[in-house]
């Protein structure tokens, strides 16, 4: 059996563990709201540009 089997891991580990987590969330969470606000952006351009069309095709009819 490993020295190491019984024994439990050290505060400073368990913490050092907890703060990996929390920077790793926050990193994701920081990619995920990039990536929301890029798309909001494209879809925003997509949606005027569509409604431009529109209101073109109305404003050519008689």
């Amino acid at each position: 059996m490993p020295a190491s089997a019984g024994k439990e891991r050290s505060p400073r580990r368990r913490g050092q563990t907890a703060v990996e987590y929390i920077l790793v969330t926050l990193a994701l969470l920081m990619a995920f709201v990039m990536i929301y606000r890029v798309m909001q952006w494209y879809l925003t351009g997509q949606f005027r540009a569509g409604g431009l069309i529109i209101m073109r095709k109305y404003e050519a009819l008689p």
